[in-house]
């Protein structure tokens, strides 16, 4: 994880070197959070609600282009349905988000719009499962137990508003998780989904 905030940060101060405007400021939101499951069972488990922050850098690279550079508090993880026992407790991931997109935005000099793609990484922080008789912390560094790394696709669609010098801006957001959280067994794939609606304040540097 070092190795790639060092990337990150490289990446970002390499950007603004030639950004053509640079922007900062807070996110926050709900995300909706489930997991895929691919085994021999299908267990019908129910999203987790939770609220995600975080801070936001942007990066403007032309006039329809720009990077945005994000760190973020996020909880994952599902609430516990019928199926497969060993996936009936409630799970709760709790994890810092590094990575970023790339936009593309369009509009008049009022309201734009934008679509955005990029990777994140994900660290685990936390994490606990609740089975109903009691609350287990998740060790991470036990090999049977969950990864704490996890390698994120985001793809988000927003708008933009301006205020002054200042954007105020909302979007959605689907990420796709594209590691296999499962070190249980080798026959059946977790991996996090996602869906989130954020919004935040952009101030000019």
């Amino acid at each position: 994880m070092k190795n790639f905030i060092a990337i990150l940060v490289m990446l970002c101060v390499a950007a603004s070197s030639f950004a053509q405007g640079v922007y900062l400021g807070p996110r926050i939101g709900a995300n909706f959070a489930n997991v895929s499951y691919d085994g021999d069972d299908d267990p019908d488990l129910n999203s987790r609600t939770s609220v995600l922050y975080g801070g936001v850098l942007e990066l403007g690279l032309a006039d329809k282009f720009a990077i945005q550079p994000e760190v973020s508090y996020i909880v994952r993880g599902y609430e516990g349905g019928e199926g497969l026992a060993a996936l009936d407790p409630d799970i709760t991931l709790n994890y810092l988000d590094f990575g970023g997109l790339l936009k593309f935005k369009t509009g008049s000099e009022g309201l734009n719009a934008y679509l955005g793609a990029g990777p994140y990484y994900s660290y685990a922080l936390s994490g606990e499962i609740d089975t109903g008789a009691g609350t287990v912390e998740i060790d991470f560094d036990d090999e049977e137990a969950f990864e704490r790394g996890d390698w994120t696709a985001a793809f988000a669609a927003g708008v933009q508003l301006p205020l002054g010098e200042s954007f105020l801006f909302v979007d959605a957001r689907y990420l796709l998780g594209l590691t296999d959280l499962n070190d249980r067994d080798e026959e059946v794939e977790v991996r996090n989904r996602a869906f989130s609606l954020s919004a935040g304040i952009l101030f000019a540097l």
